[in-house]
């Protein structure tokens, strides 16, 4: 509390300095009308002259017995006053959340008079969101001309306040305070917790002393006070604030820009006072980690986590760290290992760090300023999908409205997480608040998460196929993902036949029945409560049919589609399995290819396959290795194809062949433990189908040099 003693010794500085500048004016005239010889007309003085009374030039503080002992007008400004207007006094900071010490003693807040002259505070009052009556000031208080003044709830806030107010109670979270005299709000601070105005544990909200000549408030004026005033709390108590530039990090900023320009140096380089914006796990061969950043407007940063550490941060914390190296790779650069990590957590604000990049016209143009930053999106998919965007990830050409619609702008996810969203060419897809990426002249908005995006104009969700796993399991894919389902599979109904479970991964739904009749029409219909994995409710003639599971269990086992990189390919063949108990007989039945009457083959009167044995169809009869039970009469196509076996009208199994499948004298076989069942939809799922591995066992023949692998009309192998 500044005294009354005190501001009369203030007082009697002021006279003195008063009386002596006096003094030396005099003299100062009398020396100049000595220099002039005193020539001029003494009854018109000279402009300046003295032309009073002479003026006592002795400097004593306590004036002579017949000096004027009165104030002069113009002089002495009386004793302070209260402040009369918004304004005239400020609230600069706000300790509400201590960390040092406990709420209880720390908090506290410091007022700035933006005045030229001092004002009085007694009588005025502080009102807290958090008090059902405001506290008032009792004694005297003066706060100075310019000056600044603590008010702290106690004597242990950390540093010696000027005024300890018992009462005074501040909200932690989101709360108010008001500074009123003689009825009128003088300042006041609405403050969020967090939202728009700094929240962060241990550091005070600190105004930017910019908005000083601002009687009002907003949220860009704060920041979180950065100086260390009691070992571990963060402000500057009765000291002027610092600028927080409307709180853009400028700390942090540069400290990323300094890193991606000149690397971290022989000892690192620190990164102070950064919120994590997010978190991204390991896909593929690309590192897990977290994004951080300072400002809204960038720089931005990301830091890779070893493999097989733990995530040490989460959303929102703010970090400091000290980056000891960094890599670089398709002109994104992040740092590679770090240490030093300090973790203030929760005590950020990524909401306020999120740039909108919808229409934004320098997307392309400005990257490097964009790479890694926290951003959202309104774009709309111009592409087809692209299986391979880096290990593990899948993407889609994709516009802002302004750039985009070649290869320039892509929607990048992973790929588990691609297959469970049905998107396609003209969906308008939502991207909340993820970070940019980049490779090289390509911006990636990034999603790890179905959260993270909201979409629409989208096909609605249909089933793509039902098939019969076993005697008691159906396996439905659908073209998107479901929301949530009940275990007991109520939601879904096949006449005929009990559904007793159901359990969804990603865009495949698996369904418990009932024990199936072989080969039986069965359609599956799907409750029209059921939504999908955006929240839209599914059509309500969602359905699919299958047959029921076949206990004959006649299967494709083996395909090579490309003996020879000549002409007529004579080695090319189709083996069968017969996994049943007894022979089954393959008169009439039909082998096609991709479903065209002209691509297919009748297999001959008379011909079987015994119990756990092989069947084989080859193109000619010219490899000695290789002997057919009947010429193949179909052409096997080298980029992939679809081939189906169908007896008396019914499919028994299928096979899709892709060109990733095909090699040049590698047969392409599925597992010897996977015999028994049938292929899903004709799929030939990684776990099941292999390329016969290039080992000398496996070696069958050799023609024109070149080696063939496979074991055809043999038992299979185990895939590796």
């Amino acid at each position: 509390m500044v005294l009354r003693q005190q501001r009369f010794k203030k007082e009697s500085e002021m006279m003195l300095r008063r009386n002596t500048l006096a003094m030396l004016a005099a003299l100062s005239l009398a020396a100049g009308a000595a220099a002039c010889g005193g020539t001029d007309d003494p009854s018109n003085p000279d402009v300046g002259e003295d032309a009073g009374p002479d003026v006592e030039l002795d400097g004593d503080v306590i004036p002579d017995a017949d000096e004027d002992t009165g104030p002069d007008a113009d002089v002495d400004l009386g004793p302070p006053t209260m402040p009369e207007s918004a304004g005239q006094v400020l609230i600069t900071e706000v300790m509400k959340q201590p960390t040092e010490t406990s709420a209880v003693e720390g908090q506290w807040i410091e007022l700035f008079n933006t005045t030229d002259s001092d004002l009085a505070l007694e009588g005025c009052e502080l009102e807290s969101s958090e008090l059902d009556e405001p506290v008032a000031i009792a004694g005297e208080l003066t706060i100075d001309a310019q000056g600044y003044l603590t008010v702290a709830r106690s004597a242990n806030a950390g540093f010696d306040a000027d005024l300890v107010l018992d009462g005074l109670v501040l909200a932690e979270g989101a709360g108010a305070v008001a500074l009123m005299c003689d009825g009128v709000t003088i300042a006041r601070v609405d403050y969020d917790a967090g939202e728009t105005y700094p929240s962060q544990a241990g550091a005070s909200l600190s105004r930017d002393p910019a908005f000083d000549g601002s009687s009002g408030d907003d949220a860009s004026y704060w920041c979180a006070a950065t100086a260390a005033y009691n070992g571990a709390d963060l402000g500057t108590p009765g000291a002027a604030n610092p600028s927080c530039d409307g709180g853009s990090g400028d700390t942090g900023s540069a400290q990323i820009a300094d890193l991606l320009a000149n690397g971290p140096g022989d000892d690192g380089k620190m990164i102070e006072g950064v919120t994590v914006t997010y978190v991204r796990p390991l896909v593929g061969d690309e590192s897990a980690g977290f994004f951080v950043q300072a400002s809204a407007g960038g720089p931005a940063l990301f830091v890779a986590v070893a493999e097989g550490e733990a995530m040490p941060v989460e959303v929102n914390d703010v970090v400091d760290f000290r980056v000891l190296t960094v890599d670089s790779f398709g002109s994104s650069t992040w740092a590679d290992s770090f240490d030093s990590l300090n973790v203030n957590a929760g005590a950020g604000n990524r909401e306020a760090l999120i740039t909108d990049l919808t229409g934004a016209a320098d997307l392309i143009t400005d990257l490097d300023s964009y790479a890694h930053r926290l951003v959202s999106a309104e774009l709309t998919i111009t592409g087809e999908l692209e299986t391979f965007a880096g290990a593990g990830h899948q993407a889609y050409s994709v516009s802002n409205g302004a750039v985009g619609g070649d290869d320039d702008v892509k929607l990048r996810m992973p790929t588990e997480l691609r297959e469970s969203l049905g998107l396609a060419v003209g969906c308008d897809v939502d991207v909340t608040a993820t970070p940019l990426w980049r490779f090289d002249a390509t911006a990636q908005f990034m999603a790890y998460n179905s959260s993270e995006l909201s979409v629409e104009n989208c096909p609605a969700l249909s089933v793509v196929s039902a098939t019969a796993t076993s005697t008691t399991t159906v396996q439905l894919v659908l073209s998107r993902a479901l929301g949530p389902i009940n275990s007991d599979g109520s939601e879904f109904t096949i006449a005929g036949l009990a559904v007793t479970a159901a359990e969804a991964n990603g865009p495949m739904v698996t369904l418990t029945t009932a024990e199936q009749t072989s080969m039986a029409d069965y359609t599956v219909e799907l409750a029209d409560t059921l939504t999908d994995i955006f929240g839209d409710t599914i059509p309500a003639d969602a359905s699919a049919s299958f047959t029921g599971f076949s206990s004959l269990s006649v299967v494709f086992s083996e395909i090579m589609t490309r003996f020879t990189g000549g002409g007529g390919d004579p080695g090319e063949y189709i083996e069968l399995f017969n996994s049943g108990a007894s022979a089954f007989d393959l008169s009439g039945c039909l082998l096609t290819r991709d479903a065209a009457t002209n691509n297919e083959m009748v297999l001959a009167d008379g011909l079987e396959i015994p119990a756990g044995g092989y069947v084989l169809f080859v193109s000619s009869d010219t490899i000695p290795e290789l002997t057919s039970a009947q010429t193949l009469e179909l052409p096997l196509g080298n980029s992939g194809g679809t081939y189906a076996l169908s007896c008396a009208g019914q499919e028994l199994d299928r096979l899709t062949v892709t060109s990733s499948t095909v090699a040049l004298g590698i047969s392409y076989q599925k597992d010897v433990t996977k015999l028994g069942t049938p292929n899903p939809d004709g799929a030939a799922p990684s776990d099941s189908w292999c390329l016969t591995p290039e080992d000398a066992a496996n070696q069958f023949a050799t023609f024109e040099t070149e080696l063939k692998y496979g074991t055809p009309g043999t038992a299979n192998l185990a895939c590796p």
